[in-house]
């Protein structure tokens, strides 16, 4: 079935649309347009603030993973095995999304 898009809500898909392409967080949150998620009173620079604040945290999250991953991949057997769990993640992530 075909979705019913609502007219009154155009300019602010278009103005996330750019935004989704680079990075699917930003337009989730609705950083740069009218969201449920903040209230109409923040400023453009509270989102901004927010964005930043989790950007470093996304950043951090994935270096405190790639250390304690690090011990692992060192040694051959583990790193291949761990190799094939990530792609064995990704196919039935990507088989989940493409069956919906």
């Amino acid at each position: 079935p075909r979705a019913h898009v609502d007219p009154s809500t155009m300019p602010f898909m278009l103005a996330s649309f750019p935004a989704g392409t680079v990075n699917q967080k930003i337009a989730d949150l609705g950083i740069l347009n009218d969201s449920k998620h903040f209230h109409p009173a923040l400023g453009a620079s509270t989102r901004l603030l927010v964005l930043a604040a989790m950007i470093v945290a996304i950043h951090v999250v994935w270096l405190l993973a790639g250390t304690a991953f690090a011990r692992f991949l060192r040694h051959p057997l583990a790193s291949r095995i761990v190799n094939l769990v990530f792609a064995a993640t990704l196919v039935l992530t990507t088989l989940l999304a493409v069956l919906r």
